[in-house]
C-alpha cells in the first residue's frame, strides 16, 4: 500500500527560522539602542534641572538672609559677607580652592550650601546708604553653567 505524502508541511525550515531569530534580534537592540540613548538624554537633562534649583536655592537663601538684615559687612578679601539681623549673624563665604559657597550661623559651624559648582562669587555692600547688599555668583558643573546676581535692600537696616 501507498501512502500519499502531502506537500503542504506544517512547520518552518531551518533558513526560516534563522531569519526570523535573526530579525527578531535585530527589533530586539534597536529597541536597546533607543532605551539607552533615551535614558542618558534623561540623566542629562535630570542634572541640569538639579543644577538650576541648586542655584536658585542659593540665591534665594541669600536673598532671605539680607532682607531680613539691620547691617551687613564685607571682609577685605571680597570673599566674604558678614549679615547682620536681631537675632545675631550669618556669614557667606566663597571658597574658590575648592569651588564651594559656605554659610555659617553666629554659634554653629560652617555648612556647604553649594559644593564644587562654583567659579565665582561677588559681594558688594551699596557704598553711598550701606542698606542694600549686592551679589552674584558664576556657576559650572560637567554640562551646565549658570550666573546669577541681585542687589537686595536690607528692610531692618539701622535698627
Amino acid at each position: 500500500m501507498r501512502t500519499h505524502q502531502s506537500k503542504n508541511r506544517a512547520g518552518m525550515t531551518l533558513v526560516e527560522l534563522l531569519v526570523t531569530i535573526a530579525a527578531a534580534m535585530i527589533v530586539i537592540l534597536a529597541t536597546a539602542v533607543v532605551l539607552v540613548f533615551g535614558q542618558n538624554s534623561l540623566d542629562s537633562e535630570w542634572q541640569k534641572v538639579t543644577f538650576q534649583r541648586e542655584a536658585s536655592y542659593a540665591m534665594l537663601r541669600i536673598k532671605q538672609a539680607i532682607r531680613c538684615a539691620n547691617k551687613a559687612e564685607l571682609e577685605e578679601d571680597g570673599n566674604v559677607v558678614k549679615i547682620y539681623n536681631n537675632s545675631g549673624w550669618v556669614k557667606y563665604k566663597y571658597a574658590p580652592d575648592q569651588k564651594n559657597l559656605l554659610y555659617q550661623f553666629e554659634g554653629e559651624d560652617e555648612q556647604i550650601l553649594l559644593e564644587g559648582i562654583v567659579e565665582s562669587v561677588t559681594f558688594e555692600i551699596d557704598s553711598v546708604n550701606k542698606n542694600a547688599v549686592t551679589f552674584g555668583f558664576q556657576l559650572k558643573n560637567d554640562n551646565c553653567e549658570t550666573q546669577d546676581s541681585s542687589k537686595v535692600m536690607m528692610r531692618n537696616y539701622g535698627t
